[in-house]
């Protein structure tokens, strides 16, 4: 796969409503959460962390696949690529809530 068409799947993936929600909550917890804690955030954890691990963005502290659901217990932690992308998608975030008047509803806080 090219670099284009790696960014393209990357850019995909963050479309995917659940996916901000789910890396903001790991980062919160210090880039590492479990599969229960995960799940409150966001809808469909599931499919969001496989499309996320296939792109390089999560690793299971455990050993599996994600063929099934995972345990509760079962931990997941950003990769480097997943905490740089979250720095720079949180970045964006900031920027945009700053340019953006209360008046023109500024949407959900993150």
């Amino acid at each position: 796969m090219g670099d284009h068409e790696r960014t393209a799947q990357t850019l995909a993936l963050l479309r995917r409503r659940g996916t901000y929600e789910m890396m903001s909550a790991m980062d919160a917890m210090g880039g590492t959460a479990t599969f229960a804690q995960i799940a409150t955030q966001t809808p469909h954890p599931t499919a969001i962390l496989r499309a996320m691990a296939a792109d390089g963005l999560v690793v299971s502290l455990s050993s599996g696949t994600l063929d099934s659901e995972p345990r509760a217990e079962t931990a997941f932690s950003l990769t480097t690529r997943g905490r740089a992308i979250f720095g720079h998608l949180l970045r964006l975030h900031l920027w945009i809530a700053s340019r953006t008047s209360p008046a023109e509803g500024a949407g959900p806080s993150h």
